[in-house]
């Protein structure tokens, strides 16, 4: 490989140069300072994007012994390489130091936030330090800008996204935290498109403890990947075989195989210790056919023929 090329489209590899952007945004929310930083091309090569490229950057960023709670730790919120192509199953990850673990934290997230955060210009976000008060992050054709969120602080994380999206509009993403987060429950998540979570790892207290109550990102532009039409014609494809062979998952989202879960011992009662049928027969009130009694309308994810929301 010749010489490291920086920049944005011109400093990223050819055959990708429509799939990222070939940078990211730093954020100093103590300070309030707002930072692009573009990535060189060997940094694409070897560690892609999403989780991967979030382990590196994190390992550079976060200080030994940071506590996870305080202003040293780095919360990042990273789309895959491909993510807001026309492909699905494509997500983002958000990575930092866990509060739960006291190690490395991540939680993988669905729904449109991630794609957007590509649409919007970024390959990535890395959040350090705390602001004093609450505060979000608007995002929008590559500007970004720190806005007070005192009005938002205390609100449920679906709330919040009603209220972000009265105000910025029904083309906006949002990622964001409710009253667990806030709290700095190690249970917490950060949400986005009405309860698409990245769940695991405690980083929505992270976010919390920096008073990151929410990060909006507005779409400016497309993301492809090499042959648009190759690619749509494969994604058709898989859409044909998907029709009946996850009629399930569509019908009932992972919901549907709770049941099964329990039986066999695959669920996480009593820390994976127990066995649903035995030390938690409520399982049955978690079923499939018992949520679908309490929705009011279906979701699929970025171009998922699944839609199992």
């Amino acid at each position: 490989m010749g010489p490291t090329r920086r920049g944005l489209a011109k400093g990223v590899p050819r055959m990708l140069n429509k799939a990222i952007n070939g940078k990211i945004l730093n954020v100093d929310l103590g300070s309030g300072a707002l930072e692009p930083e573009s990535l060189p091309e060997e940094m694409y090569r070897r560690y892609i994007g999403g989780y991967g490229l979030g382990a590196r950057l994190l390992f550079d960023r976060i200080p030994h012994g940071a506590d996870a709670l305080g202003p040293d730790n780095v919360l990042g919120l990273m789309p895959g390489l491909l993510t807001g192509t026309p492909l699905f199953g494509i997500r983002f990850q958000a990575v930092g130091k866990s509060p739960k673990t006291g190690g490395w934290g991540d939680a993988n997230c669905g729904g449109d936030f991630g794609p957007f955060l590509k649409h919007a210009g970024w390959d990535g976000l890395l959040f350090k330090g705390a602001s004093q008060r609450p505060v979000y992050l608007l995002i929008e054709d590559d500007r970004a800008e720190i806005r007070d969120a005192s009005d938002l602080w205390g609100l449920d994380a679906i709330t919040t996204e009603e209220k972000l999206k009265e105000r910025h509009g029904k083309k906006a993403s949002i990622a964001c935290i409710g009253p667990a987060g806030e709290k700095l429950s190690y249970m917490a998540g950060i949400c986005n498109e009405r309860g698409r979570l990245a769940a695991r790892s405690g980083l929505g207290a992270v976010m919390g403890s920096k008073k990151l109550k929410a990060v909006v990102a507005l779409p400016s532009r497309k993301i492809l990947a090499g042959d648009d039409k190759g690619i749509r014609a494969l994604v058709r494809t898989y859409i044909d075989e998907f029709e009946h062979a996850a009629s399930t998952f569509h019908n009932f989202g992972t919901t549907g195989s709770t049941g099964t879960s329990a039986m066999n011992g695959d669920s996480p009662v009593k820390n994976w210790g127990g066995v649903g049928t035995v030390d938690f027969p409520q399982f049955r009130e978690l079923s499939g056919g018992k949520f679908n009694a309490k929705m009011d309308r279906g979701y699929g994810c970025w171009h998922c023929p699944i839609a199992c929301g």
